[in-house]
């Protein structure tokens, strides 16, 4: 497949790929800071959440609201960019690979990565260093692959945005039920969404994320004649740092969900 945006490229000759798509990073930013940040969030977010969100007298819950919308329309978006590439061989070279699709598909991410980059900086008192550091070494490895470097795995990254839609649509639930005085959502709805996000977030991104890096080692070393030592030796520490912080993510899910699994137990014995 080809770039359909490389035309208007006013580096479109360039042999530096980052220069080539810098249009795409810069116009992705946007749309997800401007156009979808800005204007479609809330309005969505008011259209599907009512008064639950139009009367938050709290702005940072405000906030997180528009911020879990946005992170739902680039896990579409990126699902659906990373969907034709997804099956490409893993033995093909990290080093000599790469095309115009590819190389977009990681210019849009990297834009997403920027957006999210600077909403972690601005409010690093509500997000900490965990997002921050999520935000950093995922730009820093989309941004990687525009040398390039490993863009047959670009698809294969971004299945990791799988788990997004359940992550998000539990933190709408856990922060609506916060404020209602009744379920908002049937127990059997959220006990369903519940257990599709621990399944497909430890698919994703633990058995996939874990098996990844042993399989990228092996190309490495392969490939150690040609593949500049800088690469992996920054790209997999950032890659098992993230599959880490996943562990503990998890983690906590599994927590939560046995804290709500004893709870439900109790009011049926209440009941």
């Amino acid at each position: 497949m080809e770039d359909p945006f490389l035309a208007y490229s006013p580096f479109a000759g360039s042999d530096n790929l980052i220069l080539r798509h810098s249009h795409e990073i810069l116009i992705s930013f946007l749309i997800y800071h401007f156009v979808v940040g800005l204007w479609f969030a809330p309005l969505a977010n008011r259209l599907v959440f009512g008064k639950h969100y139009t009367q938050l007298e709290d702005k940072k819950v405000k906030l997180n609201f528009d911020i879990h919308t946005v992170s739902m329309v680039q896990c579409v978006i990126s699902l659906a960019l990373a969907w034709p590439i997804l099956l490409e061989p893993l033995s093909t070279s990290v080093v000599a690979y790469q095309s115009s699709y590819n190389s977009m598909v990681a210019a849009v991410t990297c834009g997403y990565f920027v957006w999210d980059l600077v909403v972690c900086v601005e409010h690093f008192s509500m997000f900490g260093v965990g997002f921050l550091g999520h935000a950093l070494a995922s730009l820093y490895v989309f941004a990687v692959s525009l040398t390039p470097f490993c863009q047959s795995w670009i698809g294969k990254f971004l299945i990791f945005e799988a788990s997004t839609p359940f992550v998000n649509v539990n933190w709408y639930i856990s922060q609506l039920s916060r404020s209602a005085t009744k379920p908002v959502v049937p127990l059997w709805f959220n006990a369903l969404n519940g257990a599709l996000l621990i399944l497909t977030f430890f698919v994703v991104r633990i058995l996939w994320g874990f098996s990844a890096v042993f399989i990228l080692i092996r190309q490495f070393w392969m490939e150690r004649h040609v593949v500049p030592m800088w690469l992996p030796l920054t790209v997999m520490p950032l890659n098992v740092g993230l599959d880490a912080l996943n562990v503990l993510w998890l983690n906590k899910m599994m927590r939560i969900a046995k804290k709500m699994a004893r709870g439900s137990k109790k009011d049926s014995k209440m009941g």
